[in-house]
């Protein structure tokens, strides 16, 4: 059963797509929202959220809440920023569409010189290298390869790999919040070997986002690169002036 602001999140989405609120139109305040919907403050505001996610609006302070622009349906935000906690892939676009995973890859390495500085350890440190295609709804849209350090992670089971969230397993494991997370975003092209995986031809744009993440005592415990096909991810930055 559908979650009642994940219905009301869609309803509004919708009017959007089909121009009911044009691009820069300011939309009804909450607690109007919540009167038409019969919901609580609360529940609105969960769905609002979301569409904030998403890209679909954005909030002024002391104006209100105001389309920024119509996206197409299939089209996913990056670098949300959202939250307290680094949510990952699964748990991050769950509340959007089905996730799903097909593991490639999961063995044992020894970090090199480049992997070792990113995850601020010592050369040779033995690492986890997993290798994964990333999938909404059943389409691939991206492959992602991390490099976790084993002292933080000692064993990552397989089939949680493709069945569950990896990060909702490190924090149950070590008990922290996963906190951080810096990435560098770069354009380029897929290659032979990455557009197989995708089930694309060679050669369409690709976004790159690589980047290191680390528990809310700062510990770093897996770099990564991910390559996102450019036909569905966006990139979305929030600035606040002063």
């Amino acid at each position: 059963m559908t979650a009642r602001y994940i219905e009301i999140k869609n309803a509004i989405k919708e009017e959007i797509l089909n121009h009911t609120y044009p691009v820069g139109e300011k939309i009804p305040s909450e607690r109007e929202l919540a009167v038409s919907y019969g919901v609580t403050r609360v529940t609105l505001q969960k769905a609002m959220h979301l569409l904030e996610q998403e890209g679909f609006i954005e909030r002024i302070h002391g104006k209100g809440m105001f389309v920024t622009r119509v996206m197409e349906d299939n089209v996913y935000m990056l670098n949300n920023g959202a939250g307290d906690s680094i949510q990952g892939f699964s748990r991050e676009f769950a509340q959007q569409a089905k996730i799903s995973s097909r593991l490639i890859t999961l063995q044992h390495e020894f970090a090199d010189a480049d992997t070792a500085r990113q995850l601020e350890c010592a050369n040779g440190q033995p690492v986890h290298f997993i290798r994964r295609v990333r999938c909404i709804d059943n389409t691939p849209v991206l492959v992602e390869d991390s490099w976790i350090n084993q002292l933080v992670i000692p064993t990552i089971p397989a089939a949680l790999l493709a069945q569950g969230s990896l990060y909702e397993y490190i924090e149950r494991v070590t008990g922290k919040k996963i906190k951080f997370y810096n990435s560098v975003i770069e354009s380029d092209l897929f290659d032979d070997e990455l557009a197989a995986l995708l089930d694309i031809r060679p050669g369409l744009p690709m976004l790159k986002v690589s980047g290191v993440t680390k528990l809310e005592d700062g510990t770093a415990f897996n770099y990564s690169c991910s390559y996102n096909r450019a036909d569905k991810f966006k990139i979305k930055n929030n600035w606040v002036g002063k």
